[in-house]
């Protein structure tokens, strides 16, 4: 076998001990992080900014819906149907401009007054109708709301076109 024999090192030669660089480097590093105060001015950015006012008037839900018919095209008027619901979710009473026309649950036959009190109001041709808001009471079960929408859907203006326009908001 062969002897390894290691390399004599030479006396004169001078090592650096690099993690005591490294150590001063990191804390002189930390010393000027923490102790950095920018000046005033450094710290301060001029943007141009807006005015904090509002762009469109801040109403009330009702002012908000009049303002809106206000924008309808001439002759166009949007029939009002509100639907409030009982403690259990489901219909307690169907209004037509505030004068009630279902009172009780979605039952097939309400149902069916319900479609025929709007085809008679559709087919006048005294007033154009041609858009439905229905008024929802927050606790109305999804399902009964879509029956409504249903009988809406299936509605015939008084041009012969079915209603496409169908809108709801919370009561």
């Amino acid at each position: 076998m062969r002897r390894r024999h290691r390399k004599q090192r030479d006396q004169g030669s001078v090592e650096m001990n690099l993690a005591a660089m490294l150590d001063m480097a990191f804390q002189l590093l930390t010393f000027f992080i923490l102790t950095f105060r920018p000046a005033p001015m450094e710290g301060q950015l001029a943007v141009n900014l807006p005015p904090p006012i509002p762009h469109m008037p801040v109403e009330a839900p009702h002012v908000a819906q009049q303002g809106l018919e206000k924008n309808l095209p001439d002759g166009a008027e949007t029939l009002h149907l509100q639907v409030v619901a009982d403690p259990a979710g489901g219909v307690k009473e169907v209004a037509i401009e505030k004068s009630a026309i279902i009172a009780g649950p979605l039952a097939a036959r309400n149902l069916l007054s319900l479609e025929q009190k709007l085809q008679i109001i559709f087919g006048a041709q005294h007033i154009p109708y041609d858009r439905v808001q229905i008024e929802v009471d927050g606790q109305l079960h999804y399902g009964e709301l879509m029956k409504i929408i249903d009988v809406c859907s299936h509605q015939k203006l008084a041009d012969g076109e079915t209603l496409q326009k169908i809108s709801f908001t919370e009561l």
